[in-house]
């Protein structure tokens, strides 16, 4: 049995206690408490007792706070509203063609895009309105007319859910494709048994100039805007050092004239796949506006980042104001390879 005066003290003890479970900043206090009753010196007929229930008491304590302080926090995220998507890139020999969609959440579980149909869309030529769309089929606004090598081209955009939006770029003038021939030089990254070519390149000089190189297989008796199922994309690489980086599925070679600027440049570019004879080999060579290499630089870097999981997050890049997309231009030329 414990005496009276113990029991009125525990008792005391436990009254304090409930007023404290739950707020853990008292803990140390109730310890505090816990281990002075343990000093108390009681007589030894009821130490051994007391020591018990102490020993009880402070386990129990222990549990309820330790499940008193768990709390469950909500973080406040907010909602990423989704914006407006700008997508086009003009050509001189081509109409224009602007794409409108609605952004989608990384969260989301939705496989499909939100196509933007109804939105006032306005092409500005050299700062002068040359077209005002309501309606886009799909998304897809068409512009009837073509554009100018070397003008400035800006969109607007407005819609009711999304606000206003704009973009600019300009058509960079045609790119200098001096000659493509098969070569044997071997580069770090080749192999004897690849299908290597040295392409020469000619820079104006004129201003930073970026370059977009591809390479298509186009069956004999076909030129390259012919219909797509006679041309077959042809995966080339390089390892030079001008070059950006290479990637898969740009099926390309990403570069600018930065080591370059006003000269000549030989590029050896490089690939495993067989040309056939029934097939010529053509390579296209594009000048790019300068937000379309950014673009397309942030694409590669991506890519390359795959999944590691280590990889710092890459941001495509954007020149869409108040919304996000791409509003580039590019202007090509196209020469055989020759067999020789």
């Amino acid at each position: 049995m414990v005496d009276f005066e113990s029991k009125s003290f525990i008792l005391r003890i436990l009254s304090r206690f409930y007023l404290f479970v739950g707020w853990c900043h008292f803990f140390p206090v109730i310890c505090t408490l816990l281990f002075t009753i343990g000093n108390i010196h009681l007589n030894h007929e009821h130490h051994m007792t007391f020591r018990k229930i102490y020993r009880l008491l402070l386990f129990s304590i222990v549990a309820l706070l330790y499940n008193g302080c768990q709390k469950v926090i909500s973080i406040d995220t907010g909602e990423i509203k989704p914006r407006l998507v700008l997508n086009a890139l003009i050509e001189p020999d081509s109409t224009f063609k602007i794409e409108l969609s609605q952004s989608r959440s990384l969260m989301d579980s939705l496989q499909s895009i939100a196509l933007i149909t109804s939105s006032t869309v306005k092409v500005y030529e050299d700062g002068v309105l040359k077209k005002t769309l309501g309606y886009g089929k799909e998304g897809v606004y068409n512009a009837s007319f073509k554009p100018k090598q070397t003008s400035t081209y800006r969109i607007t955009v407005d819609n009711t859910e999304f606000g206003h939006i704009e973009a600019t770029t300009n058509i960079p003038d045609q790119p200098t494709l001096v000659s493509a021939v098969p070569t044997t030089e071997l580069t770090p990254g080749s192999s004897p048994r690849f299908y290597k070519y040295k392409l020469v390149i000619r820079d104006s000089g004129l201003h930073r100039d970026y370059y977009y190189i591809r390479a298509f297989l186009i069956q004999r008796g076909y030129a390259p805007g012919n219909t797509a199922g006679n041309i077959t994309a042809y995966n080339i690489y390089s390892d030079d050092r001008v070059v950006l980086n290479d990637d898969y599925s740009l099926k390309g070679v990403l570069f600018d004239d930065g080591a370059f600027n006003g000269y000549d440049y030989e590029l050896i570019v490089y690939s495993p796949y067989k040309v056939s004879f029934a097939n010529p080999l053509w390579f296209e060579l594009s000048s790019i506006s300068k937000e379309y290499y950014n673009y397309l630089s942030s694409v590669i870097t991506q890519n390359n980042a795959g999944d590691n999981p280590f990889a710092e997050p890459v941001i495509i890049k954007s020149n869409v104001l108040n919304g996000t997309g791409v509003f580039g231009a590019r202007n090509s030329v196209y020469l055989k390879a020759s067999t020789n």
